[in-house]
């Protein structure tokens, strides 16, 4: 069988300590028709020396003087890619067997398909799976599925393949998104094509103290309002006023939900009230923010304390 060839694309910010597994993984593949493209964005660490290590066919490193953040640097990578299709791979993630060879001839036999993506695990610091994403497909058909990627993400980067053509046709990743660039991405995506999948465990997340979430999670509405918003406005002749609050109101109490959780009551209460306005399950997201709340939250620690205390005198 034929395979397509595609542009493996490696964004990287001091990702020193994990870049080695991302390439390993990606040349356990052994898919016949591939060039591999690490973009160093400014590293201060040494990033470009890991890679410029191998003496790979098809490696390339390119090397940006200033940071100009992961939107930016994904964008620098697919002005450089040679082929038709892009598949994106964080840094400190790793892709697992054959994940090119079952995602490749599926979009590439389907020209009105932009973006395909597949299941995958969590792992912890300490190399545990601690669960699993992706395996459950929003309930669309294939040209429907901008709809789901609007209330929630399905898709994590580093499952994704996507056609370079579409990616330019898009405008690229949108450089002012610190975060939620990528869910974006597939967003614009999925709004002028089909989106597919395979449902089977074929990439591997690992939960890295320095990723863009753990940075930027409390801040996670700063961004990804404003780009739910525009995707809202740009996709508004296709949606009715409610399904528009519907989504908003959802948005708001996912993203509330993750700020109150870490630790920013303030924000994320906000968050989660305005998602109550738009009618977004009032009663659990109220019954979420009074057990979450820092009073209640020093109650049980102060109980937890308490009963130790009675069981070891």
């Amino acid at each position: 069988m034929p395979y397509p060839s595609v542009t493996v694309l490696i964004p990287a910010y001091n990702a020193g300590h994990t870049i080695e597994r991302a390439l390993a993984s990606v040349w356990r593949q052994n898919y016949p028709e591939m060039e591999v493209v690490v973009v160093d964005d400014g590293s201060s660490d040494d990033t470009a020396a890991r890679v410029e290590q191998f003496r790979r066919p098809g490696l390339r490193l390119i090397r940006l003087e200033n940071n100009r953040g992961e939107c930016g640097a994904m964008n620098a990578g697919i002005a450089q890619a040679r082929t038709d299709y892009v598949a994106f791979l964080d840094a400190d993630d790793e892709w697992l067997d054959d994940k090119l060879v079952k995602q490749l001839p599926i979009i590439d036999a389907r020209p009105p398909m932009s973006l395909i993506y597949c299941g995958g695990e969590s792992m912890d610091p300490e190399g545990r799976v601690y669960s699993t994403f992706g395996m459950e497909p929003p309930p669309y058909s294939a040209d429907q599925i901008w709809r789901g990627l609007l209330v929630r993400s399905y898709v994590i980067k580093s499952t994704a393949v996507a056609r370079r053509a579409k990616l330019l046709e898009v405008g690229g990743f949108d450089e002012a998104l610190a975060v939620s660039g990528d869910q974006d991405m597939w967003i614009k995506l999925a709004s002028i094509g089909e989106v597919g999948f395979v449902t089977e465990l074929l990439a591997r997340k690992h939960e890295e103290p320095y990723s863009l979430m753990k940075r930027y999670g409390t801040r996670e509405d700063e961004f990804g309002v404003p780009m739910i918003r525009s995707n809202l406005s740009r996709l508004a002749p296709r949606l009715s006023k409610q399904e528009m609050r519907q989504i908003l109101g959802q948005r708001y109490a996912g993203m509330g939900r993750n700020i109150y959780s870490e630790g920013c009551s303030g924000r994320g209460a906000a968050l989660i009230i305005r998602a109550m306005l738009l009618g977004n399950r009032p009663l659990q997201n109220l019954a979420y923010l009074v057990s979450g709340s820092p009073t209640i939250n020093r109650f049980k620690r102060r109980f937890l304390r308490r009963k130790q205390s009675q069981c070891y005198p």
